[in-house]
């Protein structure tokens, strides 16, 4: 289907021809926007940040029908535009306000996190995903009036098309929200600033000790900061939520947990966590070991690991997730960007956002359940099962290939290489990400076997 039928689709109102359009550019818009930003600005310019929010103006003006193609080849060059301008403005918006975080003011990580930016692309593709599967399940009553809804049709319109009364209309439209609400949305969704206050979490560590020195990077959720213990030469790295995040509870919840979840670990190959602080303003931080190095994500853009080396990373990896493991703590979202390389080659597993607690012998909700869209277990994005040690077993398993061949895996995945080693590798991440977790590795020093006897 060419770019005009799809943009036609779209301004029709079929849905899916917006999850067309991202998945068929998402990834060259982000490379586009990678190639013009320098290495002083990369820290500070993210670039799904920015295609995101490009992609977000097209469709708010194309479903007013501003955008008319004329031949093959005008919508990428339409996005490509719209995401360089993004981009410009950016760089230019960070080239006048550059500055150094070095003064001891309390208010000074509140101010920098005033913006909360648009979500990554990853994360788009997941709440679209997500999206998708909840409205499918729904009833074809609720499924139809909801379309007609999102389409812009007011009720006493829909009432008269599915010939069903205004009250019928406004009770399906009511119950379908609830279902996605509570779909995407799990456990307590109360979103307002006094609700926060009625839960006081133990914050043993003072704001007052650190002094801010450079954004590190900055996320959906949150920004890392490296910072120093006052009156040391010591680094650290200082996790908050966004502003914005600041006062919605499942936020708060999740980063609280993350931050108690792992300040009870202690592996060579896990970031650890000091505790959890509170701003003078409010609104909570953790601190982190500040590990001199960079994700696998930034490593995998210039080019694949070895099998050698990709293997020797996986064989790390699964020594941290084995030690959580046995410590009751899933992971959820393993991927090269939640993978760190310090200056020494150390592997270092990180942001456990998304952990999932097992207490008990039984599967009890932490946090939200969630992940990163290609390396989320399907009986987790289908809802189908909690999280168990195969869910990180699945993602294992993505992770070892994207690695070595610098791509997810295809689905459903073969085996087709005449490499005997290659085939080797194929034949593992075959068995990880099977649809059926039974049929996976069932425990980390199984597959650790397996990988092993590769090196």
């Amino acid at each position: 289907m060419n770019s005009q039928e799809l943009l036609q689709m779209y301004q029709a109102g079929q849905s899916e021809a917006a999850t067309a359009i991202f998945d068929r550019y998402v990834a060259r818009l982000i490379a586009l926007a990678r190639s013009r930003i320098g290495a002083k600005l990369g820290r500070r310019v993210d670039a799904e940040d920015i295609v995101q929010s490009a992609y977000r103006s097209f469709f708010v003006h194309a479903s007013g029908d501003e955008y008319q193609l004329k031949e093959a080849g005008d919508l990428w060059r339409l996005l490509a535009s719209i995401t360089l301008n993004k981009l410009y403005g950016q760089i230019e918006k960070h080239t006048a306000a550059k500055r150094s975080i070095r003064h001891e003011d309390p208010t000074d990580l509140a101010i920098a996190a005033a913006r909360t930016p648009e979500p990554s692309a990853e994360e788009v593709v997941a709440i679209i995903e997500e999206l998708h599967t909840v409205i499918r399940e729904l009833p074809p009553e609720e499924r139809m009036v909801l379309t007609a809804s999102l389409q812009g049709q007011e009720n006493p319109e829909i009432s008269k098309s599915i010939n069903r009364s205004e009250r019928t209309v406004r009770r399906l439209l009511a119950n379908a929200r609830r279902k996605i609400e509570q779909r995407l949305l799990p456990g307590d969704t109360t979103d307002n600033a006094s609700s926060i206050s009625e839960v006081a979490y133990e914050t043993p560590l003072l704001y007052s000790d650190y002094v801010l020195e450079q954004l590190l990077g900055s996320g959906g959720m949150g920004k890392v900061f490296r910072a120093r213990v006052k009156g040391t030469k010591q680094k650290v790295a200082i996790k908050s939520l966004h502003k914005a995040r600041q006062s919605d509870r499942r936020a708060v919840t999740q980063f609280v947990k993350e931050a108690q979840l792992l300040t009870g670990l202690y592996h060579a190959n896990i970031v650890r966590v000091e505790g959890l602080g509170q701003f003078p303003g409010g609104g909570y931080f953790m601190v982190m070991d500040y590990v001199e190095g960079i994700d696998l994500q930034v490593q995998l853009e210039v080019k694949p690991f070895s099998i050698k080396a990709g293997v020797d990373i996986v064989i790390n990896v699964t020594d941290a997730i084995g030690y959580a493991h046995d410590n009751g703590i899933i992971h959820c979202d393993l991927k090269p960007g939640n993978i760190l390389q310090d200056k020494d080659s150390t592997i270092r597993v990180t942001d456990f956002g998304f952990a999932f607690l097992i207490a008990d012998g039984a599967s009890t909700i932490g946090n939200s359940i969630g992940g990163t869209a290609g390396y989320i277990a399907p009986e987790i994005m289908s809802r189908q099962s909690l999280p168990t040690p195969a869910t990180d077993i699945y993602s294992l398993g993505v992770l070892l290939w994207t690695l070595i061949t610098g791509r997810l895996p295809e689905k459903p995945f073969t085996i087709c290489s005449g490499d005997d080693e290659f085939a080797a590798i194929a034949s593992i991440v075959k068995r990880c990400l099977s649809d059926d977790p039974k049929k996976r590795y069932q425990t980390i020093p199984e597959l650790q076997q397996e990988l092993m006897a590769l090196q």
